[in-house]
C-alpha cells in the first residue's frame, strides 16, 4: 500500500508529536510505502488548492492521512483526516477574519472534511463542534486519545535563576499565543499576586517571544524586569528549566488535548491550569485549577499554591495516552 501523510502545516505546531508518530507508524507499517507531505506549495489558500492537487494526483496514493484541514476539495482518493482541534476556527486570528478570507476558508474546510472517508478527532469536544458547527456526520467521525511525545533529559548543572539574574522563584509559561491563551488575564492576576508573594515569569519558545502584543502589555504591567522570554533552551538546559521552576501554568479558555503540558508532564512538575472538562479529564486531581475568566481566582488559586507544594507524578497518565494505543487504533481504521 502506498500511504502519504499531510503535515503541511501540523509540522511546525506539533513536531514532536509527529516525529515520534512517523517512527512508529513507519515499524508498524513495513510493508506498505510511506512518505510525508511536509511543505505548503503556495502561501495562497487557492494556489495550494491547485498546486497540492496536481502533486497528489501525479503520486496517486492510495490513502492519505491528512493531519490538515484543508487538503484539495476535488481530490477524489481515499483520505482519512485527523483533526487535533478546531482552535483556528473558534478562535481564528485577527488577520483572518476578513469576510473574504474566513467564509472562503470555512468552505474549503467543511467540503474538504465531507468528502474525507473518515475523520478522526482527539475527544467528544471535537466530535460534537464537527457536528454542531460545521454539519458534519457523526458516524463519520471516530474520536481516539492521542499521545504525550517524551521529551529530552540531558545531564547538566546549570542553575537556571543565575542564569537569567532572577530574584524570586519562578513560573513557566510554555503555550502558544493566540486568542485563547488568555494571556493578558494571567499577566493581570501575576500583578495582582506579585502584591503578597513575589513571582518571575519565564515564557519558553520563539511564537511568544515574537509576540509583540504580549510584549506591550508586559510593559504596561511593569512586568518587564520580572519577566524572562527563554526562546528555544539548548536540550541539555530545557528540562532543567521546568526542574527548577515551582510549576508551569496554562490558563487557556479553549483546549482539546493539552500538547503544551507535554515537558511539564514527562519531567513531573506540578501544573496549574484552567478549568476545562477537557483537561480535568485526563488529569483529574493531579494539578490544580483555576477559574479561566477571573483574574481573581488565578490570583488564588496561585497563592494557594505557593504555600502547598505538590510533588506530582504523571506515569498513569503517560500510560494510559500512549504511542501504541493511538497508533494501533488508528492503523485499524487504515487496513
Amino acid at each position: 500500500m502506498k500511504i502519504w501523510i499531510d503535515v503541511r502545516n501540523f509540522w511546525n505546531a506539533y513536531r514532536n508529536f509527529f516525529n515520534e508518530f512517523l517512527e512508529l507508524f513507519q515499524e508498524k507499517n513495513k510493508n506498505d510505502f510511506i512518505n510525508i507531505y511536509k511543505n505548503k506549495y503556495s502561501k495562497n489558500i487557492f494556489s495550494e488548492q491547485v498546486i497540492f492537487l496536481q502533486k497528489l494526483l501525479q503520486d496517486k496514493n492510495d490513502i492519505l492521512i491528512s493531519f490538515e484541514q484543508t487538503f484539495p476539495i476535488f481530490y477524489k482518493s481515499r483520505v482519512i483526516q485527523i483533526i487535533p482541534t478546531l482552535e483556528n476556527i473558534l478562535f481564528p486570528d485577527l488577520s483572518h477574519t476578513k469576510f473574504f478570507k474566513k467564509y472562503t476558508s470555512l468552505f474549503i474546510i467543511k467540503n474538504s472534511l465531507k468528502k474525507s472517508h473518515k475523520i478522526i478527532c482527539f475527544n467528544t469536544q471535537t466530535k460534537n463542534e464537527l457536528n454542531e458547527k460545521l454539519n458534519i456526520s457523526e458516524e463519520k467521525i471516530e474520536v481516539i486519545s492521542p499521545f504525550f511525545p517524551s521529551s529530552p533529559e540531558i545531564s547538566s548543572k546549570i542553575d537556571i535563576k543565575t542564569k537569567h539574574c532572577l530574584t524570586w522563584d519562578y513560573i513557566i509559561y510554555d503555550s502558544e499565543t493566540g486568542n485563547n491563551k488568555n494571556i493578558k488575564r494571567f499577566l493581570e492576576a501575576v500583578v495582582e499576586t506579585n502584591k503578597e508573594i513575589k513571582l518571575n515569569i519565564i515564557f519558553i519558545w520563539n511564537k511568544i517571544a515574537n509576540d509583540i502584543e504580549t510584549r506591550e502589555f508586559i510593559i504596561k504591567l511593569w512586568l518587564t524586569e520580572k519577566t524572562v522570554f527563554a526562546w528555544v533552551p539548548a536540550d541539555n538546559e530545557l528540562w532543567l528549566y521546568y526542574k527548577q521552576s515551582i510549576w508551569v501554568i496554562y490558563p487557556t479558555i479553549y483546549d482539546n488535548f493539552p500538547f503544551s503540558l507535554n515537558n511539564a508532564i514527562n519531567y513531573n512538575v506540578p501544573i496549574i491550569s484552567s478549568d476545562l472538562d477537557e483537561i480535568r479529564n485526563i488529569f483529574w486531581d493531579k494539578i490544580n485549577y483555576f477559574s479561566p475568566i477571573s483574574i481573581i481566582s488565578i490570583k488564588k488559586e496561585i497563592l494557594w499554591l505557593l504555600k502547598r507544594q505538590k510533588n506530582p507524578n504523571y506515569k498513569d497518565i503517560l500510560k494510559k495516552y500512549s504511542k501504541d494505543s493511538f497508533l494501533d487504533s488508528l492503523i485499524f481504521l487504515i487496513k
